[in-house]
């Protein structure tokens, strides 16, 4: 079971909206989270911010990570520390055509035509500015959950949606894989988990376990089934899957922990507990999940802030989300989300130990 030992804000304001909250763990022990902020739910003017702390507890002033692209794009992206050492951000970028619009669109279920981004640095105190790439197939990018940097290779992951401009047809029943081995320069892509039915992935994670196998986790939307997974162990040539996890829930974010097992933080707003969950997991030869841990470290008032239903389609209504899972270098466990409620909106952590 986990026990929480701390629990506290990251950051706290009232007028914006604060999401995707990620953290890396930096050579010193100590830990930097980003996180964005925007207008209102659905507002394409996505500010990326970073702040650092030396235990999880106290943080410093958030700032901005790219201060010369304010109001000039919009930016969402997430932290990562990967096996080779490097920090990246990396995500999708909007360009922004006036003060006020959406990304999204209700009516399509999809997002304006954007592109995916990088960049790398050795500290994780001053980032490049982000490297732009474009998306190999038509359709719009979801991509929450940064890059997967090795010595060798570079693994970027994201959901096509459909597109507010409609200029083709998008293929979203799938997964769409991006590999470098030169550093970013060129990518080569390919098509994972197709599915002919009703299909939506979203908030889709890549993670390299101890045990050297690939996995993916990943929200269908459509499915009743929502969690899911993808398994790899021939270094991404093929992925097995997907998988339906043993828990239902919305939005995952992971951290591969000891043994060839997975930590998982998800959200639950129609089952169970409301709030944020931690599963932990390991996986047989043949892929199967085994499911050690599974349950709430952080209770909401409310799923929504309005008590609607919870599904996907309700996304702009959620009262918390997005949450993450750091492991700390005394093997405690930093889960992190935004939240919305009581008047307040802002980042939120909770420390936890396994017993």
């Amino acid at each position: 079971m986990f026990r929480k030992i701390a629990e506290g804000n990251v950051f706290v304001n009232c007028e914006k909206n604060a999401s995707g909250p990620r953290t890396a763990i930096l050579d010193d022990g100590s830990i930097v989270c980003t996180f964005m902020l925007n207008s209102y739910s659905g507002a394409n003017d996505f500010v990326p911010m970073i702040t650092y702390s030396k235990d999880g507890t106290e943080w410093t002033d958030a700032k901005e990570v790219w201060p010369t692209l304010v109001g000039k794009e919009s930016l969402f992206g997430s932290v990562r520390k990967g096996t080779d050492g490097k920090y990246s951000i990396s995500g999708q970028v909007f360009p922004i055509a006036c003060e006020g619009e959406n990304f999204w669109s209700d009516e399509v279920k999809g997002m304006k035509e954007n592109s995916v981004f990088l960049s790398i640095c050795d500290d994780a105190k001053e980032f490049p500015l982000p490297e732009k790439v474009d998306l190999p197939y038509y359709g719009s990018a979801e991509q929450p959950g940064g890059l997967l940097t090795e010595k060798d290779k570079i693994t970027m992951i994201y959901a096509p949606y459909p597109t507010i401009e409609k200029r083709e047809e998008v293929d979203n029943g799938c997964i769409v894989v991006l590999c470098s081995t030169d550093g970013g320069k060129n990518f080569t892509a390919k098509k994972i988990g197709s599915i002919e039915a009703d299909s939506q992935y979203a908030e889709s994670w890549i993670t390299r376990l101890s045990d050297g196998r690939l996995m993916i986790s990943t929200w269908q939307t459509a499915s009743e089934n929502s969690s899911q997974y993808f398994i790899s162990d021939d270094d991404g040539e093929t992925f097995q899957g997907p998988f339906a996890q043993d828990f239902r829930g919305q939005s995952t974010g992971i951290s591969a922990w000891h043994e060839g097992s997975v930590l998982i933080a998800y959200n639950q707003r129609k089952y169970d507990t409301v709030g944020v969950w931690l599963a932990m997991e390991k996986f047989s030869e043949d892929g199967k999940a085994q499911l050690l841990e599974n349950e709430p470290v952080w209770e909401a008032s409310t799923g929504t802030r309005s008590g609607t239903s919870g599904n996907f389609s309700q996304w702009t209504d959620f009262s918390f989300g997005e949450p993450s899972v750091s492991v700390l270098p005394d093997d405690s466990l930093l889960v992190t989300f935004w939240y919305r409620q009581d008047g307040m909106k802002g980042i939120r952590y909770v420390r936890l130990v396994r017993e």
